[in-house]
């Protein structure tokens, strides 16, 4: 495709995203964007619910943090509509809940699945796939551009979903089309 202008080159790619922004490949349906906190650097943390509903944060900040700081910004940023619980043992703290509007999962794996839990996943920037952690998220790293995972009762990678930018986009193609 050939573009004329700016918005004609946006559009072409808002068609091709559109499909990803109601329901993803594993059926996760991406029901809030956020962008949270303030600074240089951005990671992302994708959450995927029992119910198949997913929230995507952006969150902003400046220096070195940790996987479990990305919560403490979003929790501050959005205090009574996301909140979460961690379980400390001698090894490191464990996610046990996570709230984010009406949606909340909690739990540390039952019999006889096991899988009632919140699977945590990375991605580091550049990387295509996903790779499930072997580190507590009060031991990763994360650096700018950086995406932690967090899908519940199922062992399957986070869905791909568009990052918070991309959704932005999408918003203003709309409105200027309903403009026309």
């Amino acid at each position: 495709m050939t573009c004329v202008s700016y918005l004609q080159c946006v559009s072409g790619c808002l068609g091709a995203l559109a499909g990803l922004t109601a329901v993803t490949a594993a059926g996760a349906e991406l029901v809030g964007s956020y962008s949270v906190g303030s600074g240089a650097n951005a990671s992302f943390v994708q959450f995927e619910f029992a119910n198949t509903n997913a929230y995507l944060y952006e969150v902003r900040y400046d220096g070195a943090l940790f996987g479990d700081d990305l919560f403490a910004i979003i929790a501050s940023a959005q205090p009574g509509f996301f909140s979460y619980q961690v379980q400390s043992f001698s090894f490191g703290d464990a996610l046990f809940g996570v709230s984010i509007g009406a949606d909340s999962n909690e739990g540390f794996g039952t019999p006889p699945a096991y899988l009632d839990y919140w699977h945590y996943w990375t991605r580091e920037p550049g990387d295509a796939s996903w790779t499930e952690s072997f580190v507590g998220f009060g031991d990763r790293a994360v650096s700018n551009g950086s995406w932690d995972g967090w899908v519940f009762n199922s062992a399957d990678v986070p869905t791909a979903v568009p990052a918070p930018g991309v959704m932005a986009l999408l918003a203003l193609a709309a409105r200027r089309r309903r403009g026309r």
